[in-house]
């Protein structure tokens, strides 16, 4: 009897623990989850309106910038590679704000000052994307 309520006490603290972890990820950390159909990591299920609102809002304070630039990605296909994209610009000495679209296959960067394209390429080249034309 003893060795089982160990056991079902182990388990229990197992799930509670992973179910906090995520929590605290999602929550405070901003890890998105993947999302997309086609994603070998998931099922999908996500609200592709809440990412379309979430990048029309970024989008819009890009645009505000005197410099910002659009740049061609092409292999995002859920959330989380949205979070990658943008992560990876946002790490970019100069970049304030990324945005990223799954719709339009592009990323948009609000900067400080002047940056070197190849520099904004090779941010999102890193993250495991390819990235295509910039424009102004």
């Amino acid at each position: 009897m003893m060795i089982a309520t160990i056991i079902l006490g182990t388990l229990i603290a197992a799930v509670l623990g992973f179910a906090l972890r995520t929590m605290y990820r999602s929550f405070f950390k901003g890890e998105a989850t993947c999302c997309s159909e086609s994603c070998s990591s998931c099922s999908g299920g996500c609200s592709t309106k809440a990412l379309d609102d979430g990048y029309r809002v970024r989008a819009e304070k890009i645009a505000r910038f005197p410099i910002h630039r659009t740049i061609d990605v092409d292999g995002m296909t859920c959330e989380k590679c949205i979070y990658k994209v943008v992560r990876a610009l946002e790490k970019v000495d100069g970049v304030t704000i990324a945005a990223a679209s799954l719709e339009k296959q592009s990323a948009q960067v609000g900067l400080k000052t002047e940056i070197d394209d190849d520099i904004l390429r090779e941010a999102i080249n890193k993250a495991g994307y390819t990235a295509g034309a910039v424009t102004a």
